[in-house]
C-alpha cells in the first residue's frame, strides 16, 4: 500500500510538472527556441494576483483568473520584446539570451511586489478522500483532473482543428507555412499566450497546494518545466506530460526511499542517464525522425 500511495503522490504532483513543461515545449516545438524567462512570468503573474487579490476581494476564484491573465500578459510582454524583434533576423541565441535579461527584470518585479520571503497563497479547501489505507488530498485531487482536462484540451486544439493544422505546419517548415498563406507571426504570437495560460493554470494549481509562493517560484517552475520536458522529449508535446509525470513519480520515491534531501539530486541523475541513453529524450527522437521525414517530403 505503501507503494501504491506513493505513485498516486507522483502522478498527482506530475500532472503540474507535465503543464510546465508543455508550455515550453509548445515555445521550442513552434518556434525552436527556449524561452528561459517563463518561469519568471509566473512568479510575476503569481506575484501580481497576490498582491491585487486583497485590494478586490475577489476570493479564490478570482485568484484563480487573475493568475491566469497575469500570466498570459507576462507571456505577452516576453514575446514581444525577446521575440518579436528578431523573428527571422537571428538565430535561437539572440532571443534565448534577451530572454534571460527579462528573466532577471521580472523577477526584480515580482521582489517588490512579494517584499517577505514567503507569502500565502489561498487555496481550495476541499477535505481529503480516503479509500481503504490510501489517502488523496482533495486540492491534489482537483489538480490532477484540471490539468489532464487543459491536456486534452490543448490536444484537440493541436490535432483536431484547423488553428492546431496551422500550428503544426508552421513547427514543420515556417518558410512553407508562410509561402501557403499561414500567418506565422500570429501563432508564434498565439503560440506564447497558450503558453501563458497553461502556465497560469499550473501555476495556481502548485501554489494553492502549498499554500505560499515565495521569490524563488520562478526558478524552481523553470527547472521543474525543462527536466519534465527534456526528460519526456524537447519539443514533443506528448513526450511533455510523460515527462512531467515521470518527474513527479521519480521526486515522490526518491523522497520516499532517500528521504527529501535527496529528492532533487536523484530527478538530476536520472535525467543524466537519460541524455546519455537517448540524448533527445524519451519521445524527443521519434518526434525528430517525424520532422525529418516531412522535411523530405516537402
Amino acid at each position: 500500500m505503501d507503494f501504491v500511495q506513493t505513485n498516486i503522490d507522483g502522478l498527482l504532483a506530475g500532472s503540474a510538472y507535465a503543464l510546465l513543461a508543455l508550455g515550453f515545449s509548445l515555445v521550442f516545438g513552434i518556434m525552436r527556441q527556449i524561452n528561459l524567462a517563463y518561469g519568471s512570468s509566473l512568479l510575476v503573474g503569481a506575484a501580481l494576483a497576490v498582491w491585487l487579490e486583497p485590494i478586490l476581494g475577489l476570493g479564490v476564484v478570482g485568484l484563480f483568473l487573475l493568475t491566469v491573465v497575469a500570466c498570459v500578459l507576462a507571456g505577452l510582454y516576453v514575446e514581444r520584446l525577446c521575440f518579436a524583434p528578431n523573428r527571422g533576423k537571428t538565430g535561437a541565441t539572440v532571443p534565448m539570451i534577451a530572454s534571460f535579461a527579462i528573466w532577471m527584470q521580472l523577477d526584480e518585479v515580482s521582489s517588490h511586489l512579494l517584499p517577505s520571503r514567503t507569502h500565502n497563497f489561498p487555496g481550495l479547501e476541499i477535505p481529503p478522500m480516503f479509500f481503504g489505507d490510501l489517502y488523496l488530498r482533495g486540492d491534489q485531487i482537483v489538480q490532477f483532473v484540471v490539468a489532464f482536462t487543459s491536456i486534452a484540451a490543448l490536444y484537440y486544439l493541436i490535432y483536431k482543428t484547423r488553428f492546431g493544422l496551422l500550428l503544426r505546419a508552421t513547427a514543420g517548415n515556417a518558410e512553407t507555412a508562410f509561402l501557403l498563406g499561414a500567418p506565422t507571426g500570429r501563432l508564434r504570437l498565439m503560440t506564447f499566450l497558450l503558453a501563458g495560460f497553461l502556465g497560469g493554470i499550473s501555476t495556481f494549481l502548485i501554489l494553492s497546494a502549498d499554500g505560499q509562493v515565495t521569490p524563488l517560484f520562478g526558478l524552481w517552475s523553470t527547472f521543474k518545466g525543462l527536466i519534465a520536458m527534456m526528460i519526456g522529449g524537447v519539443g514533443s508535446l506528448p513526450g511533455a506530460v510523460i515527462g512531467g509525470l515521470l518527474l513527479g513519480l521519480i521526486e515522490a520515491h526518491s523522497s520516499t526511499q532517500f528521504g527529501a534531501e535527496y529528492r532533487d539530486i536523484t530527478t538530476f541523475g536520472i535525467l543524466f542517464l537519460i541524455l546519455i541513453i537517448r540524448p533527445g529524450g524519451i519521445m524527443g527522437v521519434s518526434a525528430y525522425r517525424t520532422g525529418r521525414l516531412a522535411q523530405e517530403r516537402i
